[in-house]
């Protein structure tokens, strides 16, 4: 026989009269052996992986997003789809406008290597017009154009890399 669970609302110390409108509620009712460790934070079973012991912790913000961290390193996104949730459940209010809960647009990490390879080119094409016209050759419509585009390009990779306004 399997010991019955411990679920919020069941004898456990999570607070049952509070309304199932938070996304605490919706998180920690889905949740194996929960447990508060102290006001707006609790333990639980990882939904994500075969957790004997509960490593998840569970931390209910001030403006009532909620905060998961399982000690066995599995993702908020891992986490989440276990428990058949979306990423928006996990704050408060109209779930459509995430960015009032301070997460706005997803930005791609800036790479560096990225930045230098681009500025490497353009200066190989600036060094390549440069060492054409230093022979004597005619600068071209062309040319210069592409001069002025290897300029712009290295311009916006240095405001990319935060050295120019």
């Amino acid at each position: 026989m399997t010991p019955q669970k411990s679920r919020p609302g069941q004898g456990t110390a999570y607070d049952n009269a509070r309304s199932n409108d938070n996304p605490i509620d919706l998180i920690l009712h889905r949740l194996d052996r929960v447990k508060r460790t102290a006001p707006d934070k609790w333990i639980a079973c990882c939904p994500a992986h075969d957790d004997k012991r509960p490593s998840l912790s569970i931390r209910e913000a001030e403006d009532h997003k909620v905060l998961l961290i399982c000690r066995s390193g599995c993702g908020v996104a891992e986490i989440v789809g276990a428990l058949n949730l979306e990423m928006a459940d996990l704050f408060p209010g109209d779930r459509r406008s995430l960015k009032d809960h301070g997460t706005g647009p997803m930005r791609r990490p800036f790479d560096y290597r990225d930045c230098l390879t681009g500025i490497a080119h353009e200066a190989t094409v600036a060094r390549l017009i440069i060492e054409a016209v230093n022979r004597g050759e005619a600068m071209d419509a062309e040319s210069l154009d592409r001069l002025a585009l290897a300029e712009e390009r290295i311009s916006d990779a240095l405001r990319a890399a935060g050295g120019v306004q």
